[in-house]
């Protein structure tokens, strides 16, 4: 029997669960974090992503656990760590529970810090303290058996900041294909709720954070106002969530419909009421990110519209599976001219839409993924 501690602040069941299944049946799992979710869980502080404030202090709240855990917990045996980038703290104790264990260290750079921080925040503290933090990154990460992260581009960004290049194994994000599929909106109970029956509806579904293009999507909504049959639907939460509340409010907007993240029974129904999912990124900051939510959509069977860079993980998914139209620059009239020719082109669209299907099936479902990482597991 292997034991295995899996540390990470914030991580949802699906991704336990793909780690559940590659590692195997004969491997004990324990895992610390803040998030609800089933198996032999240790609890310890929330992660509070509202602001980079509250982000900070839930940071330093779980360092402080992780600190305390660690001094009582000398007497325990793990095979192996495996910890996630939520919060970015964890390479740090994923170094000193590797020393402490005697073991195999796995990291999953999800978001990439500080770049994050650089491309939000511009004075000289932040400069300086980014810069010591790039040093510390180029000492330690060549301490990390395994690192690993979500798309190509995302690889690059990595190393671009370090001294000592490291190998960085790239693993997607798995798609429960089964849970997540086309549904005919008239037999969608999400459709009929919100009369989205017969809408053509465009989606942004997730976290509305820095790092997503939100504003540009509003604007559309306003010059594509007078198609009656396009209905924008953003669900999710984050900081920016205020700003569409804000937009609805002091537009009088009809065609835009905001909802919170949703239960978890209803998901896939919400995610499936969209003919088009928009992925919004910052430009300036697409190369540290592949938003999860795209493969979603994808499993969905909606065409992706991503406003991403020219060198970017979701503008080579988009082009690599002719699923969708990827725009690099964020122009909103540009944008509404995409939308509205996916609308009026009945037939290109529902090209992207089985592109988009047959793509996650073939290199995104979870059976896919699950067993990239138990063919990473068993080299160590």
């Amino acid at each position: 029997m292997k034991h295995v501690l899996i540390v990470a602040q914030a991580i949802p069941q699906w991704y336990v669960d793909t780690l559940t299944e590659a590692l195997g049946e004969n491997t004990e799992i324990e895992i610390i974090t803040g998030s609800k979710i089933r198996g032999n869980v240790i609890a310890s502080p929330p992660h509070n992503p509202a602001s980079l404030k509250s982000r900070l202090i839930c940071w330093w709240q779980h360092f402080y656990f992780m600190k305390k855990w660690m001094r009582e917990n000398t007497d325990k045996h793990f095979d192996a760590i495996f910890a996630v980038s939520n919060p970015p703290v964890n390479s740090y104790i994923g170094i000193k529970l590797k020393k402490m264990f005697h073991a195999p260290f796995f990291y999953m750079n999800w978001d990439l810090y500080p770049q994050c921080i650089e491309y939000m925040i511009h004075n000289p503290i932040t400069n300086l303290v980014c810069k010591a933090w790039h040093h510390w990154n180029s000492k330690n990460y060549t301490n990390i058996d395994c690192m690993i992260t979500i798309g190509d581009i995302v690889a690059e960004s990595i190393n671009d900041k370090l001294k000592n290049k490291i190998p960085v194994h790239v693993i997607p994000i798995a798609t429960d294909t089964d849970r997540l599929k086309p549904v005919v909106k008239k037999e969608n109970p999400f459709c009929k709720q919100y009369d989205l029956t017969d809408k053509f509806v465009v989606l942004y579904s997730g976290k509305m954070g820095y790092g997503h293009n939100i504003e540009i999507i509003l604007k559309v909504a306003e010059i594509l106002r007078s198609q009656k049959q396009i209905q924008f639907v953003f669900i999710g939460d984050g900081p920016k969530y205020k700003t569409v509340e804000d937009f609805i409010r002091e537009h009088n907007t009809s065609n835009i419909l905001l909802l919170p993240l949703q239960p978890e029974e209803v998901f896939p129904q919400s995610m499936a009421c969209g003919d088009v999912g928009i992925v919004s990124q910052e430009t300036s900051m697409a190369h540290l990110f592949m938003p999860s939510k795209t493969y979603s959509m994808m499993a969905c069977g909606m065409a992706i519209v991503g406003i991403c860079s020219e060198h970017d993980d979701l503008q080579k998914l988009i082009l690599r599976g002719n699923c969708g139209e990827a725009l690099s620059i964020p122009d909103e009239n540009k944008l509404a001219e995409t939308l509205l020719r996916l609308y009026k082109d009945e037939g290109l669209l529902e090209k992207y839409k089985s592109n988009a299907r047959r793509e996650v099936e073939i290199r995104y479902s979870k059976a896919v993924i699950v067993e990239k990482y138990r063919e990473l597991f068993r080299k160590y």
